[in-house]
């Protein structure tokens, strides 16, 4: 009698060993889950796409002093190349679409998105493409890849997939730039679909921006699109530079409020964006378009610049100061 109840008494601590044990993993998964809520509604509030870092300010200079900038020139023409060209029906786009296919275009060097992944050494990619032709102009490909293995570090998130890029000939115009991208879902298990700013995936919209990235296609701003873009809004994104896309996203205004906006700055009157990564002067240039070429100033104390025509009568200059 006496060995029995010992072996019970045993038993009954097991028993509450085990039960214990179920709570404790209970309580467990209620914290995680609350941790993986709070961080979802985190990221839920940052789709805006604003980072904290941006500042805009002006710098002007003395009207006499770009009297003694130096001046360079541009061919007129490029006045329909660049990261922020407008491309829509009534600007269609100017560049040779056979001269990017068989690789001696001046205005997109196009690289396939499949040959960035195959020079990666991991075995699972950060992220794929739809198949082997989709890809953009070399500039905005790296810049895009930069971006989606850094969303794919940040979340542990390997899902993306760049569904479509440079189009000779698309529904959207836009496409023809080499700059424009849709992104999609593809999970292991389940149904693909287009990327939304949700939960995690918030973090690619939010920085989209330090890497030269906009939503070419945002809400609220119908007015200045097509009656016929209405899919993927929340998908496609375009790449317009750093500078501009730190303006448009702290601005919350989309490609063609910006072209509009800086036409007012000029290279005395300079639009100057600073985040994280340096400051840069933005300012407009009417193109010349009685001569060939078209002559500006450059700020004299500034040796790194970027042109990009509008596509429509000017050049927008951008100075890494």
């Amino acid at each position: 009698m006496a060995v029995y109840q010992k072996k019970r008494k045993r038993t009954v601590r097991y028993d509450r060993l085990l039960i214990t044990g179920i709570l404790i993993a209970v309580i467990i998964f209620i914290i995680s889950g609350c941790i993986r809520k709070h961080k979802k509604q985190n990221f839920d509030m940052q789709t805006a796409g604003v980072p904290d870092n941006i500042t805009i300010t002006n710098e002007t200079a003395p009207a006499s002093a770009e009297k003694n900038y130096p001046k360079i020139s541009v061919e007129t023409a490029k006045v329909h190349s660049g990261h922020l060209i407008l491309v829509n029906q009534a600007f269609p786009c100017r560049i040779d679409a056979d001269a990017v296919i068989n690789g001696y275009s001046s205005d997109i060097q196009f690289v396939t998105i499949k040959s960035i992944l195959d020079s990666k050494n991991s075995a699972v990619k950060p992220y794929t493409a739809s198949d082997w032709e989709v890809g953009l102009d070399r500039v905005a490909a790296l810049a895009m890849d930069s971006w989606f293995e850094n969303f794919s570090q940040e979340t542990g998130l390997k899902d993306l997939r760049m569904i479509a890029g440079y189009k000779p000939e698309s529904d959207d115009p836009d496409f023809q730039t080499g700059r424009t991208l849709t992104v999609g879902i593809f999970p292991e298990t389940g149904s693909s679909y287009a990327y939304k700013p949700e939960g995690d995936y918030a973090w690619l919209l939010y920085h989209a921006s330090e890497y030269g990235f906009v939503l070419r296609y945002p809400e609220g701003k119908e007015d200045y699109f097509d009656e016929n873009i209405t899919e993927r809004r929340t998908a496609t994104f375009r790449y317009v530079g750093l500078a501009p896309a730190a303006y448009m996203a702290k601005r919350g205004i989309c490609l063609e409020e910006f072209l509009q906006e800086i036409r007012q700055y000029s290279v005395s009157n300079m639009l100057v964006v600073s985040n994280d990564t340096g400051s840069y002067g933005m300012y407009y240039v009417p193109a010349d378009m009685n001569h060939e070429t078209t002559s500006f100033a450059i700020p004299s104390n500034q040796s790194s610049y970027d042109i990009s025509g509008n596509n429509v009568d000017g050049f927008i200059v951008t100075v890494y100061e």
